[in-house]
């Protein structure tokens, strides 16, 4: 093995340790745990620093990791999720024979990563995969506003009120009534989009939490919205939320 990776593996470690230590560690401490010097830890602690993967605590004494390196985990997590989570989509598409869509919070809009439709289907949406669309007429924008601080759902309120349309006459543009849905769908654990987007096609979204409880993905059913009612919101909504806690153990 060369000096080179010798070292690039010596300073990876520093970065698995200080995982380890949530609210930081002394330079004697990562020095000791790892089997370097002080000023080898404090060479390689200086260059993740001024690269911004590592902060200093206020104290001045202790190291600690910062979320530039959560970015780049969700990159890496964001790249290969969807043909992770395929063989439980289809699975779920197995068992209810209706489309599911697989969606992200990308923004103020939601984000189509993946959408399955049953081969006999007798009608098509019209979303596909890579669309983004408003959160507030969606079942999947309700799940992750609903699950986001009273700042944030005013924040996105603040930014997007104006230009919200009525698509259809179910859509929702009062502020007092869209919070009140949105606390709606934290007590059930789960949204509607009861014709709010599109008229005669009503959805139900499931969100897919991380392990610090953050609605990070949605898995969404959508069909025709008299079908939607013979199947009951209730009973796929419980079906979904099988195939969203199977993607949470093994995903997070």
């Amino acid at each position: 093995m060369s000096e080179q990776i010798k070292s690039l593996l010596k300073s990876l470690s520093v970065l698995e340790f200080l995982g380890q230590f949530p609210n930081g560690a002394s330079l004697q401490t990562i020095a000791k745990q790892t089997g370097m010097t002080k000023s080898s830890a404090h060479r390689i602690l200086s260059t993740y620093e001024s690269a911004g993967y590592v902060s200093q605590l206020s104290s001045g004494r202790d190291y600690r990791l910062t979320m530039k390196l959560l970015h780049v985990g969700q990159v890496a997590l964001n790249s290969d999720v969807t043909g992770f989570v395929k063989p439980y989509l289809t699975q779920l598409l197995d068992a209810i024979n209706e489309t599911v869509n697989f969606l992200a919070f990308d923004g103020d809009n939601i984000l189509f990563k993946d959408k399955l439709e049953p081969s006999n289907a007798s009608f098509r949406t019209r979303t596909y995969i890579g669309l983004h669309s408003p959160a507030y007429c969606s079942a999947a924008g309700k799940c992750f506003l609903a699950f986001a601080s009273d700042q944030i759902r005013e924040a996105y309120w603040q930014r997007n009120h104006n230009t919200m349309r009525q698509l259809t006459e179910n859509t929702i543009l009062d502020k007092g009534a869209f919070f009140k849905e949105l606390e709606r769908v934290k007590e059930r654990g789960y949204a509607i989009d009861d014709e709010e987007n599109e008229a005669g096609i009503s959805c139900v979204a499931i969100p897919v939490f991380n392990k610090d409880g953050m609605p990070i993905y949605a898995i969404s059913v959508s069909s025709l919205t008299p079908k939607m009612a013979r199947l009951g919101f209730d009973s796929l909504a419980g079906i979904i939320t099988k195939t969203a806690k199977l993607i949470e153990e093994k995903l997070f």
